[in-house]
């Protein structure tokens, strides 16, 4: 007897580790799964598909059939990325965790030969070149910089909308303060990659005297394409007694995007701004990222951002009152020919 009951308690010990070790190791996702997930994410959360005039169905009946379960990480990704470039949304990003496949980064689309394609780096600006036309160069934050242009023109260059109301609050009065005597005002946004739309409106109010509409934005919150929330209302208000109303240039590029480019919403409906440059990325809305049953990461864009008379600019971008922009031949030589034009319109 003893001996029987020794022979089940060993049975159990080893059906137990049978148990754990099958939990420890569950059934790698297919890709199959893999593809049905994000294809269905992307149906339930997108909040673009009306803007971007897309048939999500129609491109799940395209892709679809070139899904099967011995293809290889490297297949996988190249479909999921050819999917979601139809899309022609710079907020889209897909992270393998396969250390030898590279990251699909969103970034700057643009046709090129009749091909969407991703601009890998940024060529129509470089602070270093513009400094070389500044004097009192300052470093209000570490995306806000300031210095005089000549002629007695202000100069105000952003890269991002990332700091703190706080130091945002304090660097502003600290920039107006200096510059509040110069004749007429360029802000630079052309390397301005996004950050928070809250801080982006906060600079904004610097430059108002009165409250104005700028912006409208919804989320998706159900899993029909038309489910948003009530639309939000974005306004800009003085955030000064003495905001600065003087003659103003925005000066942006293809890589003015997200809240850089809400940022140019904002300044858009003051009539004592003009904009100049190169036509915006065209990508505002926000992106979370969600994880594929393998891992992998990928960001959705969620919302649907328009102007204040309805008026979206996703994918497209918004175009300058005139068209200007420095090339890469021009920064080799030491000139900023976007910024020269700018000066020229305070003779």
């Amino acid at each position: 007897m003893n001996a029987i009951k020794i022979y089940f308690k060993r049975t159990t010990i080893i059906l137990i580790c049978c148990t754990v070790l099958m939990a420890a190791h569950p059934p790698k996702p297919t890709p199959t799964e893999n593809f049905e997930y994000f294809w269905k994410t992307f149906d339930t959360h997108y909040g673009l598909f009306g803007v971007k005039h897309v048939n999500w169905v129609d491109v799940y009946n395209q892709f679809k059939p070139r899904v099967h379960d011995s293809m290889t990480d490297e297949a996988l990704y190249a479909l999921l990325s050819e999917m979601i470039t139809l899309l022609n949304d710079n907020h889209l990003n897909l992270y393998p965790t396969n250390g030898d496949l590279p990251a699909f980064p969103g970034g700057i689309l643009r046709y090129v030969n009749g091909k969407l394609t991703i601009l890998k780096a940024q060529e129509d600006y470089d602070l270093d070149v513009v400094k070389k036309y500044l004097t009192n160069y300052h470093e209000a934050t570490g995306s806000v910089r300031y210095g005089i242009l000549p002629d007695n023109i202000g100069y105000i260059t952003i890269t991002s909308h990332g700091d703190s109301r706080k130091d945002i609050q304090q660097s502003m009065t600290t920039i107006l303060g200096a510059l509040k005597d110069t004749r007429g005002m360029i802000i630079d946004v052309r390397g301005d990659y996004g950050g928070h739309d809250a801080i982006a409106q906060l600079i904004a109010g610097y430059f108002t005297a009165e409250e104005k509409l700028y912006m409208i934005t919804k989320k998706k919150n159900g899993p029909a394409h038309d489910d948003f929330t009530r639309p939000e209302h974005w306004t800009i208000a003085p955030k000064t007694k003495t905001p600065y109303l003087k003659p103003t240039i925005v000066l942006t590029s293809r890589f003015t995007q997200s809240a850089g480019e809400t940022f140019t919403l904002a300044l858009r409906e003051l009539s004592h701004v003009k904009i100049m440059g190169d036509t915006t990325a065209g990508s505002f809305s926000d992106n979370p990222t969600t994880e594929m049953p393998n891992g992998w990461m990928f960001t959705v864009s969620i919302g649907d951002y328009r102007d204040a008379r309805g008026k979206s600019f996703e994918g497209i971008g918004i175009a300058p009152d005139e068209f200007i922009r420095t090339t890469k031949e021009d920064l080799l030589q030491g000139k900023d020919v976007a910024l020269e034009a700018a000066l020229k319109k305070f003779q």
